[in-house]
């Protein structure tokens, strides 16, 4: 009874390749878009890429566009440069490091986006009646030490 149940999930579990049934990846069916892109490189195998992998990538880069990372890799990548896989799955390596650069500079382009007035001289202090005093004031110091 117990072999008869094995049969009927074996679809489920098996593939057949050739004349052989062998067993699916855990994520075969559910690939990621990103992961798709990035296979079009020679150099990337997506077969190196596990679950805990593609977890890790969606997870601690969920604030960037993965899908529009990956055409950029793929775009840099591709052409003349050659990616650097000496070992097996060193294309993750340099994966992770593409966005984990992307996200850095996607924090300080919004850092730069928010300036903060708690240090800085404010665009009202500079229309202000003691800024332009000062500049007057420095202004004719400026002239009095040039023209004498």
């Amino acid at each position: 009874m117990s072999i008869w149940l094995f049969k009927t999930n074996l679809p489920d579990l098996c593939q057949p390749i050739g004349n052989k049934m062998v067993q699916k990846k855990i994520w075969e069916d559910e690939v990621p878009e990103w992961l798709d892109i990035l296979d079009r490189l020679e150099e990337v195998n997506k077969e190196d890429a596990d679950n805990n992998f593609i977890n890790d990538i969606e997870e601690d880069f969920d604030k960037l566009l993965i899908v529009d990372e990956a055409k950029k890799f793929v775009y840099y990548w591709s052409g003349k440069r050659k990616l650097k896989t000496n070992r097996k799955g060193s294309w993750k390596l340099g994966w992770k490091n593409w966005l984990n650069k992307a996200l850095r500079q996607k924090e300080n382009y919004e850092r730069s986006k928010k300036k903060s007035g708690e240090y800085s001289k404010s665009s009202e202090y500079q229309r202000s009646r003691e800024y332009l005093e000062e500049v007057q004031r420095k202004r004719n110091e400026r002239n009095r030490r040039r023209y004498g």
